[in-house]
């Protein structure tokens, strides 16, 4: 029977012994890291009604989900794309009161990807801890995400903390259309000052918080690039100063911690799906333009229960594999060898 050599889609790909032994290995040490500090491990469905997989959830998370429909009872069915939005719900059908941590690690799958180089069917690893709101619970969450991390690698990591809420909170100030914030929010995430203010100035706003919005992309690095311009930030909103103040505690307790890790403050820092209201995080591994992991605090539901996550796309750490443990082919049978650094 002659074998044929079918093409995969585009973004989607097999892993093959090689990887994948080590990629089993790197699983066992992250969940074991994850039960370490309470998280306990779930496992949900790839496929459920799109209707509570995408409830109160974003937009661009919804065009990332694939849809089908239900041959049994004809209601439109989603893949999730996101593990996120699963673990919501599982808090808030067993046990929706107080605080409860979760962690995962299985496969999403998604329509497309901003970047054609991705997968558009990652493995994620990543927890939830949701019902509590305080500092110590995100300095918890970006620890627990930092000490994951440096199971994939021994180079140097770098994190960015940002505040997506001051961004939303400027929009709201602003009153603009849906597009137009969109556009606002992607020239931002590219720090170009330049092409920023040449957008704003063709938009009806106040001349101050045109100034405000171009200056975001200074708003990063030190501390002191921050606060340079908070109090113009305060004149729209009083609160900014709590959210400025906030992530300056939080990576004061995660530095104790990780000492080796570079923290570092950044406003443009806005990646993820936009159901994230609050402190966001990224990091990185030296040499890697890529974030390696991110994270962020959001809603769980209309009834004011917060969450705070972090999720990591397995795949793309693949690349950071070593020769310690490995598989190779001989003659057919895959031989496990152990190799020298």
């Amino acid at each position: 029977m002659p074998i044929s050599k079918w093409i995969l889609p585009e973004g989607i790909e097999d892993i093959l012994p090689e990887q994948a032994y080590w990629l089993e290995i790197k699983r066992r040490e992250v969940v074991d890291t994850f039960l370490s500090y309470g998280y306990g491990l779930v496992i949900p469905p790839l496929i459920e009604y799109s209707d509570s997989l995408l409830n109160n959830i974003s937009e661009d998370l919804n065009l990332q989900t694939f849809k089908l429909t239900d041959q049994e009872t004809g209601k439109q069915l989603g893949l999730r794309a996101d593990i996120t939005s699963q673990i919501s719900r599982i808090y808030s059908t067993y046990n929706n009161k107080g605080i409860n941590r979760y962690c995962y690690f299985d496969h999403v799958v998604r329509t497309k990807n901003r970047d054609s180089k991705k997968s558009r069917t990652p493995i994620q690893a990543g927890a939830e801890l949701i019902g509590g709101d305080s500092i110590i619970d995100d300095a918890e969450l970006i620890n627990l995400m930092l000490d994951t991390l440096k199971k994939f690698t021994s180079k140097k990591i770098f994190l960015d903390i940002g505040h997506v809420g001051i961004f939303k909170k400027l929009m709201s100030f602003a009153k603009l259309e849906i597009e137009q914030e969109k556009q606002i929010k992607k020239l931002i995430r590219s720090k170009s000052t330049s092409e920023i203010k040449k957008y704003l100035s063709d938009l009806g706003i106040d001349s101050t918080l045109k100034e405000c919005i171009g200056n975001f992309p200074k708003m990063h690095g030190s501390i002191k690039n921050i606060l340079k311009h908070a109090e113009q930030l305060n004149f729209f909103n009083n609160n900014i100063e709590d959210d400025i103040n906030r992530i300056i505690r939080i990576s004061d307790i995660v530095s104790k911690s990780h000492n080796d890790v570079e923290i570092k403050y950044d406003f443009c820092e806005l990646n993820g799906f936009d159901y994230e209201n609050n402190v966001i995080f990224s990091a990185y591994i030296e040499n890697d333009s890529e974030a390696a992991s991110i994270g962020g605090r959001y809603d769980c539901d209309k009834e004011g229960i917060s969450g705070i996550g972090f999720s990591m796309d397995v795949r793309h750490l693949l690349k950071y594999q070593t020769n310690k443990n490995k598989v190779v082919n001989h003659h057919g049978k895959w031989i496990l060898e152990k190799c020298d650094e």
